[in-house]
């Protein structure tokens, strides 16, 4: 019986060192709990295949800074508009996950689902103009590359430019998540 009365001494003692020495002044934002003072030990992008090179480039939290959501919402938001830039359209990067070690240095995840890469499917011509636009550089089956969109946009306003014709034109994207498709239309204004 007195053994048993020790143990439980024994844990009790125990508990109350861990919690003692848990880290203080840990705050919650937007479901991330960040301790204010913690300094960032490593960052992980969790997905498969994903080019986490070009990833970590687009974070601003770095090792040795200190734990910040609001930077970290910042870099999960970048992570998803690069990723739909480079035609991973329906890419989700869920909320950082923060924890933190021993000794108080903080480990960041995030998580990646990249989702299908999206090719054009329809490519429409509106307004006028567009029998001076020259050829377009862009066709269906391409890959939904942004800088390829902006490109070609830009390449038909220059065009109409060059023959006299200075109209704007504005690139509207239709995304059909189901069928990982891109419908674009240029229109002139």
């Amino acid at each position: 019986m007195r053994s048993i009365a020790f143990l439980t001494l024994l844990v009790a003692i125990g508990a109350w060192v861990v919690v003692r020495n848990l880290p203080a002044g840990d705050a919650a934002a937007s479901g991330l709990v960040v301790a204010k003072t913690q300094e960032v030990q490593s960052i992980s992008i969790d997905g498969s295949g994903l080019p986490l090179a070009q990833l970590r480039d687009t974070l601003t939290t770095r090792v040795g800074t200190i734990v910040d959501s609001v930077t970290l919402e910042h870099d999960r938001a970048a992570l998803e508009a690069w990723l739909a830039t480079r035609g991973y359209l329906a890419a989700k990067v869920a909320p950082p996950v923060v924890t933190f070690g021993p000794g108080g240095g903080a480990y960041v995840v995030f998580d990646v689902d990249r989702g299908r890469l999206f090719h054009l499917r329809t490519i429409e011509l509106r307004g006028p103009g567009w029998r001076d636009a020259g050829v377009l550089t862009i066709a269906s089956g391409d890959e939904a590359l942004g800088d390829r969109l902006v490109r070609a946009r830009q390449a038909a306003e220059d065009t109409l430019a060059r023959h006299g014709k200075p109209i704007r034109v504005e690139l509207e994207l239709h995304p059909d998540h189901a069928e990982a498709a891109l419908d674009v239309v240029l229109v002139t204004r």
